[in-house]
């Protein structure tokens, strides 16, 4: 049952959404959007604004947080149509407007987020809020990031059948989303049919990938009432711009407009997970081989001064067994022993208010990765591997997707897991081999690596396996040895992606 808050702010926006239109509603968004981020030359054209609304720094007066405005359009989508009965209407063209209706978004979240808390631990109100944020600071268009979806999706048995599914290849619809991106960042509206696409691109591709990529104001409501059927919090419920980023209004479609542009590039990049998804369980295991062949490569290219290898078998015949994926060593001996997982993290996990409850199966996945580590500390630990094995050496379990971050009343329900597997497994695996092991996205380890020297890699993982605070906190928390080290794989990804990446790109 809804507070009173909760119904009060719901109908306030209700009531101002039914003074304009959808077309209204995304062409204003954008505008907000523009303002915040560098067009707002191009945004004045379509909106009157002051000079103190450009400012969009987190805490700045009149921000317009992006992740806000995506729940907008969301909530646009599901508005009960009931016009006015005086004729009014809402004053699209001042920032006003848009402010005003990102500041009743955040009133319903707080509102919600009591709700919540009535019954949970703020804690797991933390986690999730951290989902919904952070991956809008660290970015959806860097290097990394596009170099990995083409390790992982662009090739075999995923890209054969994302082309069988969407009739081009992976390369093509990332290369062409891209511009349809650029388009779309710098005017609120776009008929392509009008544009012709950049050298070397054939027209029809694009249109595959705007077909692919976006849906009719009707289609996108009836997607929007399935998605947000259900839920206890406006901002954690499944978002349509997610699979489709753009909307196409007018009679016949041609008139493209994206409301959030930043989510174009999501789309084409991890958000090819939902081309993906259902292509069966042996493209999903290629994708994580691929994965932690990725990790190898990284790791062995950025971790100057230490041999990485991959997994190795050991052990007598027959009782034998793998080492976790990857081992990183110095003269010492192992240094880190890292399992690799690309398991996607499913959308009731992310921002749920139960996340291990909700996908006990899936987080076992990450359970299982920090067993491997225990079961390899314990072989070390018992003379069972030829190999030596530093006496401080670490773990760590890299994920394609932020599973524990700021996850402190998580940690230990996997960490119960990770034991019951340990106990059924190997009972010999004792309380000094089960370390904490952290559990890092792989876009942080990136980060750091190309801001920090190598041994900072070492200096805050120790620090993470020692912290008894229960917090996972992310690797690139504060960096004050910055250095800048260039991406391994940039002359690679420039081949890959040639129309996107220039010779001079370093990103």
């Amino acid at each position: 049952m809804q507070s009173l808050g909760q119904r009060y702010y719901r109908e306030k926006l209700a009531r101002l959404l039914s003074k304009t239109t959808l077309h209204d509603v995304v062409g204003m968004t954008w505008s907000g959007w523009a303002i915040q981020n560098g067009h707002a030359d191009i945004a004045s054209k379509f909106m009157q604004f002051s000079a103190e609304a450009e400012d969009g720094s987190a805490g700045a007066r009149y921000v317009l947080y992006p992740w806000q405005l995506e729940t907008l359009v969301n909530e646009a989508l599901i508005a009960p149509l009931r016009p006015d009965r005086k004729g009014r209407s809402l004053v699209t063209q001042k920032f006003s407007a848009i402010y005003r209706l990102v500041k009743l978004i955040q009133r319903i979240e707080e509102a919600d987020g009591r709700k919540f808390l009535e019954s949970h631990d703020v804690l797991y109100e933390m986690h999730r809020l951290t989902q919904r944020q952070f991956e809008w600071q660290r970015g959806f268009g860097n290097m990394p990031r596009f170099y990995r979806t083409m390790q992982l999706f662009g090739q075999g048995a995923a890209a054969d059948y994302f082309a069988e599914q969407a009739g081009l290849s992976v390369a093509d619809f990332i290369e062409a989303g891209f511009f349809l991106f650029v388009g779309l960042a710098t005017s609120p509206t776009r008929i392509w049919p009008n544009h012709a696409p950049p050298e070397g691109m054939r027209a029809e591709l694009r249109t595959l990938a705007l077909n692919r990529m976006s849906l009719t104001p009707q289609e996108a409501m009836k997607e929007a009432r399935n998605l947000r059927a259900n839920g206890d919090h406006i901002g954690y419920m499944p978002s349509v711009l997610r699979r489709h980023p753009i909307v196409r209004f007018g009679s016949s479609g041609d008139e493209s407009m994206a409301p959030v542009p930043p989510l174009i590039l999501q789309r084409i990049s991890s958000g090819l997970y939902f081309d993906i998804v259902n292509g069966g369980g042996g493209i999903w295991a290629e994708v994580g081989k691929r994965f932690e062949a990725y990790c190898l490569r990284y790791l062995g290219a950025m971790l100057d001064g230490y041999s990485v290898s991959p997994e190795k078998r050991y052990g007598p015949r027959g009782r034998s067994f793998d080492t976790p994926d990857i081992l990183v060593s110095d003269q010492s001996g192992v240094r880190l022993a890292v399992e690799c997982k690309a398991k996607r993290m499913p959308v009731n996990a992310r921002l749920s208010g139960d996340p291990v409850g909700d996908a006990s199966a899936a987080y076992e996945e990450i359970a299982k990765g920090v067993f491997q580590v225990w079961r390899f500390f314990s072989h070390a630990r018992r003379g069972l591997l030829e190999q030596p094995v530093a006496g401080d050496c670490l773990g760590m379990v890299v994920t394609a997707d932020p599973w524990l971050v700021m996850g402190q009343k998580i940690y230990p329900e996997v960490m119960a897991m990770a034991n019951a597997i340990a106990d059924e497994k190997d009972p010999q695996i004792d309380a000094s081999d089960r370390r904490r092991v952290p559990i890092v996205l792989i876009d942080d380890i990136e980060y750091l690596l190309q801001h920090a020297p190598a041994s900072e890699l070492f200096v805050r993982l120790e620090a993470l396996s020692q912290d008894d605070t229960g917090w996972n906190w992310s690797l690139v928390h504060v960096i004050d040895q910055v250095v800048e080290r260039p991406y391994p794989f940039a002359s690679e990804l420039r081949d890959l992606l040639p129309r996107i990446f220039s010779a001079g790109e370093q990103g």
